[in-house]
Order: C-alpha cells, then sequence, then structure tokens
C-alpha cells in the first residue's frame, strides 16, 4: 500500500488522511492543539474514547448487521494520539446530490435505521461501554463530568448513530445506493428520540441543534440521573 496520502486535513480535534485504499483519521496530540477564538487552546472532549468508541461501533455494526460501514483496518493508541484506519468508502457525501435523488437514499437510509432501531440493550453507551454522548448533550454538561453507567429493567435502549447528516451518508453517485455510512464516535444505546433526522436537512448536524424541538428531552435523560448521584450517590 502506499504510504502518502493523496489528501491531508486537520479540524481543531482530528488529523485526516485520504490513501488510495485507506482512510486515517487521529486525534490531536496535546502539542498540535490549535487556539480557540479566545486564543486559547481548544482541548477536544474525550477526544481518544470517541475514535475508540468509533473503531468499537464499525466492528460491532459489520457483524451484527449489513449495514454498509467502512472495514476497520487498524486502531490503536501511539504517542498520544489514537489511529482509526479504515477501508475507503468509494463515492460522494449524500449532501452532493439533488433534492430528487436524496429522496432515494432517505428511502433506503431509513430502512438501515430501522435494523439499527432492532438492536438493544438494558444499558447505555457503545458495544464496549464506552459512553460518549452527542454534542447537543455533553454541550450543556461539564467536560470533566463523567457520564453515569444509565441501566434499565429491560433492553429498553436502542442502537443510535447520533450524527446521521448528510455528510456521514456517502453514496455511489450512478445506482444512487449507500456505501458506507461513517462517523460512528457518539453512535451506541440510547433512547430511540437519541437518533435524530440530521440527514433531512443539507446543514451540518451542528448547525442544526438549535432548531431541534426535543434537546431538552435529551438534556434531561442525563441530567436526572446526574442530580440522582449528587442527592443520593
Amino acid at each position: 500500500m502506499p504510504d502518502t496520502p493523496t489528501l491531508t486535513w486537520s479540524t481543531h480535534e482530528r488529523e485526516y488522511s485520504r490513501f488510495q485504499d485507506r482512510f486515517l483519521k487521529r486525534s490531536l496530540r496535546p502539542t498540535e492543539y490549535k487556539l480557540d477564538f479566545r486564543g486559547q487552546p481548544y482541548v477536544p472532549v474525550a477526544n481518544e474514547a470517541r475514535l475508540e468508541n468509533e473503531a468499537a461501533c464499525l466492528r460491532f455494526i459489520k457483524a451484527a448487521t449489513n449495514i454498509p460501514v467502512p472495514e476497520v483496518l487498524a486502531a490503536y493508541e501511539k504517542d498520544g494520539s489514537f489511529f482509526l484506519w479504515t477501508e475507503i468508502c468509494h463515492g460522494i457525501p449524500m449532501k452532493e446530490l439533488s433534492v430528487t435523488d436524496q429522496a432515494v437514499v432517505i428511502k433506503e437510509l431509513e430502512g438501515h435505521l430501522r435494523i439499527l432501531q432492532t438492536l438493544r440493550s438494558n444499558r447505555i453507551g457503545g458495544p464496549t461501554g464506552i459512553i460518549c454522548p452527542p454534542p447537543r448533550v455533553s454541550l450543556h454538561f461539564p467536560k470533566d463530568k463523567v457520564w453515569p453507567s444509565i441501566s434499565s429493567s429491560d433492553d429498553e435502549f436502542v442502537f443510535c448513530h447520533d450524527d446521521l447528516s448528510q455528510f456521514n451518508v456517502i453514496v455511489d453517485k450512478d445506482t444512487l445506493t449507500i456505501s458506507g455510512i461513517i462517523d460512528w464516535e457518539f453512535a451506541g444505546y440510547y433512547p430511540s428520540y437519541f437518533e435524530s433526522p440530521f440527514y433531512r436537512s443539507s446543514k451540518p448536524s451542528g448547525a442544526q441543534v438549535k432548531d431541534l424541538p426535543d434537546t431538552s428531552k435529551l438534556i434531561s435523560f442525563f441530567a436526572v440521573r446526574f442530580l440522582t448521584d449528587c442527592l443520593y450517590g
């Protein structure tokens, strides 16, 4: 395999490298942190845990369903950075399709979501127990808060992607079939209402949060447990 990426870019949390036959997503090391709008180092929340959770989710979904996800080639920590290597999902983001073509993709996508919702658990979090709630929830709590391992007497929690925007659905533009659903960092077992239909808008999921009517419901799910822990823990 060639060792030189065809494209590399970075954000305040990640460095991405696209190779001819594989894709690398890795967390930034503390020495690589960038500055925020205040000129202070931006410290990503649960940076390595989210990638570790994504690797576990991809392996789980690949083994348990026929939902198209990239295969995990390797996942490991090295020198303060977590590396996640996956196969390439060939195609274009759903966002680049016409509205008419998107309607075709949505029909397939919602079929995959129904399959996800048949995967159930009595405990929240990813398949290995890592809890990385979506940003629309986590930004309302202290960054250093330890998320409670909430459980139930029955399997009431369903598997959610939790960031299913049009950017994270890769489509074969010729057949209009989904070649891969990516970015499972926040995925895991949660109440079914955690799965917001971000894919119905061309905006990134973060830009849609303020318009979602049920965000307070998601926040309350954790807030009630935190309050209980403070009173009785």
